[in-house]
């Protein structure tokens, strides 16, 4: 999906994909031979429920499970926890989102069930990316704008491109302020980096969101 980044889907191999909730999270176990784990890390999902596989969204960075992972081959056979997590969709009619990089993999789960649900609302997405090339689910993320008019997303990159017509720079309560009106009133959903959720954390606070409105992800 991007230079560092693969998507892996995975079905069961008998029964049904488990129940879980949109942002919803699994321990993934690589397995030797013998079926025992060898390495395991949690991942967010990034399929919605509705769909008949599990999919994670996984930046390759050459480590002890991704290593690994980049060598499997189509049919290879791994294990997965029981989904759990804390950061899950509400059902909220009025969200608010914030991703950088892989940290849009519980997002697209939340977008998708909204979008596969048809809920009507007020649903807006802003998801920072250092180059087009890096924006993740892009193509999918027109579409499901088009599907359900409810949801809006803004894409900001970084790294500016002379070509891109869009948001340049970091994320700021600027921005925020300026697409997501009342920015106080809506349930909002974090996932990135840490020390980027802290700051939009911050940044919500600043604009009249209550801490118990905010749920939020990172890592690093």
């Amino acid at each position: 999906m991007a230079p560092d980044v693969n998507v892996y889907r995975f079905e069961p191999l008998e029964g049904e994909v488990p129940d879980y909730r949109p942002g919803h999270f699994a321990f993934l176990h690589l397995l030797d031979e013998q079926g025992n784990t060898v390495v395991k890390r949690p991942y967010s999902i990034a399929s919605s429920p509705d769909m008949p596989y599990l999919e994670f969204c996984i930046k390759l960075v050459g480590g002890e499970l991704t290593g690994r992972l980049e060598k499997l081959e189509q049919g290879g056979v791994v294990g997965i926890g029981r989904p759990g997590g804390h950061m899950t969709y509400g059902e909220e009619e009025r969200s608010g989102f914030i991703a950088g990089g892989t940290g849009i993999s519980p997002i697209i789960s939340m977008l998708r069930h909204i979008a596969a649900q048809g809920k009507k609302g007020d649903f807006i997405f802003f998801y920072s990316a250092r180059r087009k090339e890096n924006i993740l689910y892009h193509e999918e993320l027109k579409r499901l704008q088009q599907k359900n008019p409810s949801i809006r997303v803004l894409v900001t990159l970084t790294r500016e491109e002379r070509q891109w017509g869009g948001l340049t720079g970091r994320l700021c309560k600027v921005i925020i302020e300026k697409y997501a009106e009342n920015a106080g009133q809506y349930r909002w959903y974090l996932c990135g980096p840490t020390g980027m959720i802290k700051a939009m954390k911050n940044c919500l606070v600043e604009l009249g969101t209550g801490p118990s409105s905010i749920r939020m992800e990172g890592w690093g």
